[in-house]
């Protein structure tokens, strides 16, 4: 898939990983909504994959929706995530396997400002060439956040330790390998482009990613769908489209399938999921559900 990537540094980077300084709540409150029609309920509560300690403990609507439910939904099956089996797959997938590394696929500038970037941080060019260009850029901003102390699990992962340990049944809407499939593609014939932006929006990740944490913190959808999602959209309808507005169609029949029946389930996705005319509340609200935001 070729992308352009001039400019995607407010949605790309940010929706791969949200994160930012703790900001104070405001009047509204957590990414967190009851679903119901006809008598049944589905919480959905939107999620960040890394957080800092200090967002934890978590706004207290995501623990209502828990224990309301006696299911929780995920975007992916997490479990399989640590298995040497997806090790494997992603290895094979997101690294080269015939001979050539990422500087192959930059220009000569682009590796100039990688190695650079690296070297100030003592990690040899050596160690990362292999990487495809999507891999690396996740990868160096996993590493930028662990320097600036994001080391706590998001809250997926929180939810989905809590359920295990609570032996509460769990289910996901799609499988690690196609989560896989779709960040290979994401890089794919923008190689140096894509490099180039990630490393400039490293330069600034906590300015730009700050606001979208105090959307999410609070709830405010049309917010984050302004701040961090309308120029996306605009500019790069495409990769919109695949990560977030054609996942939100595929997972709504599971979600009304959920609505059907007497059980209440607590459905956990990223909250760019939520927010827009394609997002997953608008979805529902368009097919006649009601939704409205708990309140602890």
């Amino acid at each position: 898939m070729r992308t352009a990537f001039t400019g995607l540094k407010k949605g790309f980077i940010a929706a791969v990983a949200l994160w930012g300084m703790a900001t104070p709540l405001t009047a509204f409150s957590a990414s967190v909504w009851e679903v119901s029609k006809n008598g049944n309920t589905v919480y959905l509560g939107g999620t960040l994959h890394i957080l800092s300690p200090q967002d934890y403990p978590l706004p207290a609507e995501y623990d209502i929706a828990y224990k309301a439910s006696c299911k929780v939904i995920f975007e992916t099956d997490l479990d399989a995530l640590d298995t040497p089996d997806f090790t494997r797959k992603t290895l094979q997938l997101m690294t080269y396997q015939d001979g050539r590394t990422i500087k192959d696929d930059l220009s000569e500038e682009t590796f100039s400002m990688l190695s650079d970037w690296l070297s100030e941080r003592g990690i040899p060019v050596a160690q990362v060439s292999k990487m495809k260009a999507s891999f690396l850029g996740i990868s160096l901003s996993m590493l930028e956040m662990q320097r600036a102390g994001l080391t706590s699990q998001g809250v997926d992962k929180y939810f989905f330790a809590r359920a295990t340990e609570d032996q509460k049944p769990v289910g996901w809407f799609e499988t690690p390998e196609q989560q896989l499939m779709m960040l290979a593609g994401l890089s794919e014939g923008d190689e140096d482009a894509y490099i180039r932006y990630t490393l400039e929006e490293l330069e600034t990740m906590n300015d730009s990613l700050e606001p979208m944490k105090e959307n999410w913190l609070t709830g405010d959808m049309q917010a984050l769908y302004n701040d961090s999602m309308e120029s996306f959209k605009t500019d790069y309808p495409e990769v919109y489209d695949e990560m977030l507005t054609n996942r939100n169609k595929a997972w709504l029949p599971h979600i009304e399938e959920y609505l059907t029946t007497p059980e209440t389930e607590f459905v956990l996705v990223g909250t760019m999921h939520m927010a827009g005319a394609e997002g997953v509340i608008a979805m529902l609200e368009s097919e006649g559900y009601s939704v409205i935001k708990v309140n602890k």
